[in-house]
């Protein structure tokens, strides 16, 4: 593949990321068609800013050292952000539609230990089943039915940058049933958030703690139960669809091209939901886009299937909510494990400029 791929890299370059990877790594072009691909998709941090800084100047931006240097950071605007994305994608994506997955990776690893999204997601399946067995005692591995949630990509369509996310349609749907809930449960018993008096404080590492509390006219311990009943029956549901799409191996995948709300209009998103593991191993990272589209199905059945486990997730939760309204005893507490939300700063920082803190 190294030589094909070099090829198809070098077509897509512009004149001014052709220049800018001249001033900024003039041995690149002395390397061999292997060297170059790895160097590409593990592009090291000190040389991507070297080069973000050459196309800023190449583009006539000002001061572009100091704004390459902020960009490392996370700290430029988004229309800036996105173009320095869209200028940067053809040497670091692969294949066909300059395709670039938006994930870390084993060290020493990189997209190119795998040829097919399937690869990719068995790999992470297993790798996540290990990391939590090793850190929760009582954990019980998932079986793998396709483990792909909210994966971040990049590609080029039409050439024009795409953020693409990739998930599983059992992930997908939960998604749905946790949009029914919420507006079910806000039906049943109406509450809101409140901070609470550790709110917003530092500990000794300098995290932030996150301490929001609910208000629900006396019926917090109510809507605690009925909560914890819901999201039980929520990953019990995923589970099970899971292994029914598994099951059925219908090997298609589902394309929305206008997928979030609030999306800036002037950003191109895509969204993938892929029915099982056949659909996965049909999918290369080489030809990523077209691939997809051979195994393409109707968006309307997706949304046939959201309706349906939307209206099932709210009869549920009237259901529970009934049961608890003639049972439920606030006196008798179960035991469950309390958690402490701790953030870092700059954690903090994003969620105020993305306006959920």
């Amino acid at each position: 593949m190294p030589d094909t791929e070099s090829a198809t890299c070098l077509a897509r370059w512009s004149p001014e990321l052709r220049r800018a990877v001249m001033a900024a790594l003039p041995e690149y072009f002395a390397w061999s068609a292997e060297e170059q691909l790895r160097y590409r998709v593990n592009l090291p941090n000190e040389n991507r800013e070297a080069i973000v800084a050459a196309l800023l100047r190449e583009h006539g931006e000002r001061r572009p050292a100091a704004l390459a240097k902020l960009e490392s950071h996370g700290r430029v605007p988004l229309d800036v952000q996105n173009r320095i994305n869209e200028w940067l994608l053809p040497l670091k994506g692969i294949g066909e539609d300059a395709f670039a997955l938006n994930e870390h990776f084993a060290e020493d690893g990189s997209i190119l230990d795998f040829e097919t999204l399937l690869d990719y997601d068995r790999d992470d399946h297993a790798f996540q089943q290990n990391a939590r067995q090793r850190d929760l005692d009582s954990y019980q591995p998932e079986p793998y039915t396709g483990a792909l949630h909210g994966t971040w990509a990049r590609m080029l369509v039409d050439g024009r940058l795409c953020y693409a996310t990739l998930t599983m349609a059992s992930w997908h749907l939960y998604g749905a049933m946790e949009d029914a809930a919420s507006a079910e449960i806000v039906v049943c018993l109406p509450h809101h958030h409140v901070r609470g008096p550790e709110d917003g404080k530092r500990d000794k590492s300098g995290s932030i703690r996150w301490d929001m509390r609910v208000q629900a006219n006396g019926q917090e311990a109510l809507l605690e139960e009925l909560q914890h009943r819901v999201w039980e029956e929520q990953f019990r549901r995923r589970s099970e669809m899971g292994r029914l799409f598994r099951e059925q191996r219908q090997g298609a995948c589902f394309l929305d091209d206008h997928p979030w709300e609030c999306q800036d209009p002037n950003e191109r998103n895509l969204l993938v939901v892929f029915s099982d593991p056949d659909a996965l191993a049909a999918v290369r990272f080489t030809s990523f886009l077209r691939d997809c589209r051979r195994i393409e199905r109707p968006l309307a059945e997706l949304g046939a299937l959201e309706v349906r486990e939307a209206t099932r997730m709210r009869d549920f939760v009237a259901a529970q909510h009934e049961d608890l309204v003639k049972n439920f005893d606030p006196k008798v507490v179960p035991l469950r494990k309390k958690w402490k939300v701790m953030l870092h700063p700059e954690a903090l920082r994003d969620m105020e400029d993305d306006g959920l803190a």
